[in-house]
């Protein structure tokens, strides 16, 4: 599924100080080596994690929705362009009871993971095991994709 954004990631990453490097037949992106945001494809889902110093696999959110894909892209490359180029980008809610009131989150068979979705379309979806990753995507996905990406192209 990645080979499919790799125009957004360019978009975002041109004219920024992210370093991108291969990770875990993916990618990782660093902008002070630092902090790592990881994504990478496995068994037709797309999984993102965040950690320190080293990229790591640790995902916290994954998903097979191409729609989820492309804006937790958006969201978090644009965030490190932003911390690049030092431009204020949108702040979203991070609380489980803040979730965005067109989406659920229901419980699964591994606790802490919830699996995320849109009331009117299921398969706009992914998994969680932290609302504070996760929330804010459901914010996000209220703008159009176009418009989202404008706010982190300053």
């Amino acid at each position: 599924m990645l080979e499919r954004h790799t125009e957004l990631i360019e978009r975002l990453l041109r004219d920024s100080l992210t370093r991108t490097s291969e990770f875990n037949q993916g990618w990782s992106f660093t902008n002070d080596g630092t902090l790592y945001f990881s994504v990478w494809d496995e068994d037709g889902n797309t999984f993102f994690a965040w950690s320190e110093r080293q990229p790591g696999t640790a995902a916290s959110v994954y998903t097979d929705n191409d729609t989820v894909t492309a804006y937790l892209l958006t969201m978090e490359l644009g965030a490190k362009r932003a911390m690049a180029l030092h431009f204020d980008v949108p702040r979203f809610p991070e609380r489980l009871e803040q979730l965005h009131p067109s989406w659920v989150a229901d419980k699964t068979p591994w606790p802490p993971t919830l699996l995320y979705h849109r009331i009117d379309d299921p398969s706009v979806r992914f998994y969680s095991n932290s609302s504070s990753d996760a929330v804010p995507i459901t914010h996000a996905m209220q703008y159009d994709l176009e418009d989202l990406l404008k706010k982190y192209m300053a």
